[in-house]
């Protein structure tokens, strides 16, 4: 197919008639030889009808042009007699064997009002046929017109268009696209204008207090101990960290992360992301809680993508988990892959809210996410990794007693390893 040009195609544009057009041409010309066919076709057959009854019936010959046979035998003929004086008896009259000659009878005149009954008829069928095209033409482009006027609001930003179907199978399933596709363009607006204004909040808190201890620092009201580079170190981190997992999520997202699928220890992973967490637990006065089998067959994956979901899974559960609370890290085999859990016993996720915790920037409890550093990625990296690496990921969660999160990662195969590698 050649690839037409900006020139090209607005001169095709130009010379181009509209879907309405086409259609009422196209039924419009079907409808004309339908018609011009059946005319012709009645006109014959009824002349022939009409002809083949006048020979029929003898109302004139067939051919008006043949002659008649005549006898040679005159009419009551009889043998002379030798003497011309002598009478002879006349015989009786004899029946002429031949039948009289027909009356000759010119072939009737053209029957011209037939004509006329059908060019009238024609006629008729053809204003018929243009204000049935019409209405079909119209009733088919109409939605068709309705989603092209729909798509340009939506071109200029008007997100809330949406088209009533109708008109159709077909065109109700393409109306039921357009609007399932204007629901998906809202949202991710609406998730556009909420990442930027996240970004933006995230980044100006920690570089504004950046910025205030250094000021401070220089004007010499505050000393430079050991406590104010702490702090400083931390801003830092977390603009780092922000950075980085932006930086993951726009390279997930174009398909270009580089992953080392390897036969990865299952076990011996989940202990040690608990044991880097053990930590931050106590200090919250909780607990963490390891359940993994003796047992546990390598997944297929990587390492340290595999730890990175992991970690994440386990910082959300520590940001929701109350004074006291616990977490579990748990891995179990399941069809095909190692199932793997963290849960806590927090506060829960409203149900409205758990379908959108995987996209970027969200947050259930958003005066929480902030006090505690959190940037609303976590989860969102946590699933763009679980699936690259051939898994699947889920969050269940009921009010007030806690939020679960499990994923799949398939199981380490020779064969896997063979296609992977």
């Amino acid at each position: 197919m050649r690839r037409s040009t900006g020139s090209d195609t607005g001169s095709k544009h130009r010379r181009t008639f509209s879907l309405k057009t086409r259609l009422f041409l196209a039924i419009l010309g079907v409808a004309l030889i339908c018609i011009l066919a059946s005319a012709l076709l009645a006109n014959i057959i009824t002349h022939r009808q009409i002809n083949k009854f006048v020979v029929d019936e003898g109302l004139y010959p067939a051919n008006p042009n043949a002659r008649q046979p005549i006898n040679p035998q005159p009419f009551n003929s009889a043998p002379r007699p030798a003497n011309p004086q002598q009478t002879v008896p006349r015989p009786a009259p004899v029946p002429n064997p031949v039948p009289p000659l027909p009356q000759r009878l010119s072939p009737p005149p053209e029957p011209s009002y037939l004509n006329w009954i059908f060019v009238l008829a024609g006629v008729l069928g053809v204003m018929l046929a243009l204000i049935f095209s019409l209405y079909l033409a119209n009733r088919i482009s109409r939605p068709l017109s309705e989603l092209t006027g729909a798509s340009r609001e939506i071109a200029e930003g008007n997100y809330s268009e949406r088209v009533e179907v109708g008109g159709g199978a077909e065109v109700e399933e393409l109306g039921h696209a357009f609007n399932t596709l204007a629901d998906s363009l809202e949202r991710n607006e609406e998730l556009r204008r909420q990442m930027v204004a996240d970004i933006a909040h995230e980044l100006r808190n920690p570089l504004a207090t950046l910025r205030g201890q250094l000021e401070l620092m220089q004007d010499g009201k505050v000393p430079q101990s050991r406590e104010a580079l702490d702090s400083l170190m931390e801003d830092a981190v977390l603009l780092s960290r922000l950075v980085e997992d932006l930086r993951q999520l726009s390279l997930m997202e174009a398909g270009k992360m580089d992953l080392d699928l390897v036969p990865v220890d299952a076990a011996q992973t989940v202990r040690s992301v608990a044991a880097r967490f053990e930590h931050e637990v106590a200090e919250g006065a909780g607990t963490i809680q390891v359940r993994v089998p003796d047992e546990l067959p390598r997944v297929r994956a990587d390492q340290h993508r595999l730890d990175q979901v992991l970690g994440n899974l386990v910082r959300n559960a520590l940001t929701h988990l109350p004074p006291g609370g616990t977490v579990r890290l748990e891995a179990t085999t399941c069809p095909g892959g190692v199932l793997f859990s963290v849960s806590d016993n927090g506060s829960g996720i409203p149900p409205e809210e758990l379908p959108y915790i995987f996209e970027r920037f969200y947050r259930a409890d958003r005066s929480r996410a902030r006090a505690t550093g959190g940037a609303g990625l976590g989860l969102s990296i946590a699933r763009s990794l679980v699936e690259a690496q051939g898994g699947h990921i889920r969050a269940d969660s009921e009010p007030g007693r806690g939020t679960t999160i499990s994923f799949t990662i398939p199981t380490y195969t020779a064969a896997s390893y063979q296609v992977g590698g």
